[in-house]
């Protein structure tokens, strides 16, 4: 429906930081457009998407970044790096005594004469830039010794396989564990650059940066990459599982050492774990089509009514399913494609009022609020219009939390919503449509959540087309339902609030910029369109993260305090929400299991 096909239309599902991610060269043709299908070495990064960005928010990652990683860890950290490159180069040799290919043999042992002339660069830049010792001995971290043991034992012919492992299948499975380490530190050497560019100069570990830069990992990931996709050709279906196992498992042994790092100074994040429990409290909020799904609320409603009218029973009894039967199935259709054109026209006609007068210099909360009053929310008008319409009318209870169920949600949002769901926390979704699915798309059929939507009368099950209690729809209602709910718990009790607010369309802007957190999901061209007209500056979490913990070295108040400042943060991926408010505490399982 076409009312459908706005609002998702407005929802752009990849931004750039994670075409950045999917679309990190493989080949030696770098982006080439003749390549006419996707490697198995990037189809094994592109499944580790939602890892990778977990990586940006580890505090080994977010320490360097900021400055804020103490000398001993620095110097820790480094020693690390020299223990893997001697990994490596055991690795490559043992790899290559495996090979039964010359050529594979001869690329395993260029790169093991590599490492060792890098090894040796490095040993040089740590003395003389860094000013370190490198002949000092240094404790292997656990989680390196994890991975050192791990490539040794896979090299070796040691997968972790029931199976007899063949000689010619170990170089493959060997570069299966070694490539997630190459192309990860490849990615994040290049996010690092890009959040110190600014501050080079003055960052205490800028040297490392220069040393180790992108340009220099590049070359080696794709190439092993290249040989990776080679040897996996080679391979049966369940050989190139096991490749992929290994390379899950490298991944989150990389993770363990990048989320074990720790500093003398405070990490900003994770948000719920560092709240003072006697002190403070978490108000969650979020926005529920688009925020949390892939696909409007409406469309489900809409595709059950049109499926019940359509029942061969209800054919057959003539049955007038309160004025919708049989007969009237293409009628109805009919009418949710005028209603889905009504909507589209205002939605359309809305923008182009609310972008009137002058664009702002910088953020006018009290403008902004005063465009919205004005104006009449696409929202508002047509959700009373539908449920006036009757077109709803019939619709099972048993059939929207069936839909419920079966709704399609963006990665990491269920598991998101299942972990931060706790006394501790309060968690409030809001929609403008049924209650009843959104409960069962989050939350099955519990009442965890406090839901802020529509709540139908059934009648034997079916929706009499009353409703009992109606969602706060406009962008105003929604506003001053979130603020009444901060103001009160903050009157009510001795806790302080903390708010955070998850949206993604234009109607989120005002609760958006009231929460302490406001975050954006996606990138919805007409929310910040709208935005910057108003002076609503959109900036990428990951980087506000840094620069919020470079405020950190100068003070231990909550730094977060971002309501009617104006500035937004946005997001790729709910994996991003998970590891600022919740951190580690769910990473998809990536081990050989």
């Amino acid at each position: 429906m076409a009312l459908v096909q706005v609002s998702s239309e407005q929802v752009e599902e990849s931004s750039k930081q994670v075409e950045e991610i999917n679309n990190m060269p493989t080949s030696k043709e770098e982006g080439s457009s003749s390549e006419s299908k996707i490697s198995i070495p990037k189809r094994f990064w592109i499944n580790c998407t939602d890892e990778v960005l977990y990586f940006r928010y580890s505090p080994l990652f977010v320490h360097m970044a900021s400055g804020s990683l103490g000398a001993k860890e620095f110097n820790e950290y480094v020693a690390n790096y020299a223990h893997l490159l001697n990994t490596f180069l055991e690795v490559y040799k043992l790899a290559a005594d495996q090979c039964e290919d010359v050529s594979d043999e001869a690329a395993f042992l260029g790169w093991s004469y590599n490492v060792k002339l890098e090894l040796k660069r490095h040993n040089s830049i740590v003395e003389q830039k860094l000013g370190l010792n490198p002949t000092i001995e240094t404790a292997l971290h656990p989680a390196t010794a994890k991975y050192k043991d791990f490539l040794l034992a896979t090299a070796s012919g040691n997968v972790q396989d029931s199976a007899p492992v063949q000689q010619s299948k170990i170089p493959a499975y060997t570069l299966g564990a070694m490539t997630p380490s190459l192309r990860l530190y490849a990615f994040l050497s290049k996010e690092m650059q890009t959040l110190v560019s600014a501050y080079v100069d003055s960052h205490p570990y800028s040297k490392w940066f220069e040393e180790y830069s992108y340009k220099r990992f590049k070359a080696s990931y794709r190439d092993a990459e290249e040989l990776l996709d080679k040897l996996c050709n080679s391979l049966s279906q369940e050989e190139i599982q096991v490749v992929q196992r290994l390379y899950r498992h490298a991944m989150r042994l990389e993770m363990d050492f990048f989320y074990s790092r720790q500093s003398e100074q405070t990490l900003i994040l994770p948000i719920y774990p560092n709240l003072d429990a006697k002190k403070e409290r978490l108000m969650l909020f979020a926005d529920f089509d688009f925020t949390c799904t892939s696909v409007a609320s409406l469309e489900i409603l809409a595709n059950i009514e049109i499926l019940s009218a359509q029942k061969p029973d209800q054919q057959r009894q003539g049955e007038d399913r309160d004025g919708h039967s049989q007969i009237a199935s293409i009628d109805l259709g009919k009418t949710w494609e005028l209603l889905s054109q009504q909507y589209a026209l205002e939605n359309e006609n809305f923008k182009k009022e609310i972008m009137l007068g002058k664009k702002a210099v910088s953020f006018d909360y009290g403008r902004l609020y005063r465009a919205f009053e004005k104006l009449s929310s696409p929202d508002g008008q047509a959700v009373p219009r539908i449920f006036g319409s009757g077109v709803l009318k019939g619709i099972s209870l048993e059939g929207i939390k069936q839909a419920g169920k079966c709704m399609k949600l963006h990665n990491g949002c269920l598991n998101f919503f299942e972990k931060v769901n706790n006394p501790d926390v309060s968690v409030t979704v809001m929609s403008c449509w049924s209650g009843d699915l959104t409960r069962s798309a989050l939350s099955g059929d519990s009442d965890m959540l406090n839901v802020d939507g529509n709540e139908f009368t059934y009648a034997d099950g079916i929706f009499t087309g009353d409703v009992t209690r109606q969602a706060h729809q406009s962008a105003i209602a929604k506003v001053e339902y979130f603020d009444d709910m901060v103001w009160k718990y903050g009157q009510e009790h001795i806790r302080i609030p903390r708010s955070v607010f998850i949206g993604d369309s234009v109607g989120d802007l005002l609760c958006l910029v009231s929460a302490d957190i406001g975050i954006v999901v996606g990138s919805n061209k007409s929310l910040i369109e709208v935005g910057n007209h108003y002076g609503i500056t959109f900036v990428p979490l990951y980087a506000a993260v840094v620069k919020e913990q470079i405020k950190r070295l100068e003070t231990d108040a909550w730094i977060w305090k971002g309501g009617m400042c104006g500035i937004l943060y946005t997001v790729t991926s709910w994996t991003e929400i998970h590891a600022l408010i919740l951190g580690r505490d769910l990473v998809r399982n990536c081990d050989l299991s």
